[in-house]
């Protein structure tokens, strides 16, 4: 006897639905994970500009403080981390100076800027720069 029935049988239906399950899996985690990632460089833009904002302030010194915001000899490392808000979080900004470094008559710069995403790890943003006491603009 020869059966001329058409269609799927259930092994084939519950095949299927085991496949779509985990590719449907598949997609969630990613948006899960691009999410994640969207966020983080989010933040590290904000704090990048955070960053270069010190940077900037440092930049823009003279010899004398005649003819720029500060003076050079007033470029120090700070004390403690400076609380700043940055999307609606709080962040730290770190500001660490080393004398005489690389070359005699110029200052190594680094600023930090350090946040806490939404699992509790820390997440930072560092630049640094080399600063001579002798300015272009003197």
């Amino acid at each position: 006897m020869i059966s001329k029935s058409k269609g799927f049988s259930l092994i084939e239906v519950l095949i299927s639905l085991v496949v779509l399950s985990v590719g449907v899996l598949g997609l969630v985690k990613l948006q899960t994970y691009m999410e994640v990632k969207s966020e983080n460089a989010l933040y590290s833009i904000d704090a990048l500009h955070l960053a270069e904002e010190k940077l900037e302030l440092f930049r823009t010194r003279s010899q004398s403080a005649a003819t720029g915001t500060m003076a050079y000899i007033d470029i120090k490392s700070s004390p403690s981390p400076e609380s700043l808000s940055m999307a609606g979080m709080t962040v730290s900004r770190v500001v660490t100076v080393k004398d005489d470094t690389p070359v005699a008559g110029a200052k190594k710069i680094k600023v930090t800027v350090s946040w806490t995403d939404r699992w509790n790890n820390t997440q930072s943003v560092a630049l640094e720069t080399v600063i001579s006491k002798y300015s272009e603009f003197d």
